[in-house]
């Protein structure tokens, strides 16, 4: 495996290995409108992490927006969900947050002081 491949990000899911200093970076790098709509078809777990790490008028805005779109098309969601992806490997590659393997079953992705 290449160090390109071990840094990616390859799933929503994989978020949950975020500690909270690290969705803090991420969510706050991420429009609200966008972070929205991916939750709006994300993990439920993760997707409640993420909202918790958010100051309470950003989490209040984006709670309003995902009421406001609800009803968007798929593919615009799970667009969304794909920029956030893309940030997170952003923040990887800028070394603002660190991917670490600590066993074959468990990752940590943490922010770097």
């Amino acid at each position: 495996m290449d160090e390109k491949e071990e840094l990616t990000v390859k799933s929503f899911e994989e978020f949950s290995y975020f500690d909270n200093l690290a969705l803090y970076y991420l969510c706050n790098e991420t429009p609200p409108q966008t972070l929205a709509l991916a939750f709006l078809i994300g993990d439920n777990k993760v997707c409640g992490s993420m909202l918790g790490v958010l100051e309470g008028k950003r989490r209040e805005y984006v709670h309003q927006l995902m009421v406001e779109q609800k009803d968007t098309e798929i593919a615009k969601k799970e667009s969304a969900v794909q920029g956030l992806l893309i940030i997170a490997e952003g923040l990887i590659t800028r070394r603002l947050i660190e991917k670490k393997v600590n066993s074959i079953t468990e990752l940590n992705v943490s922010f770097l002081r």
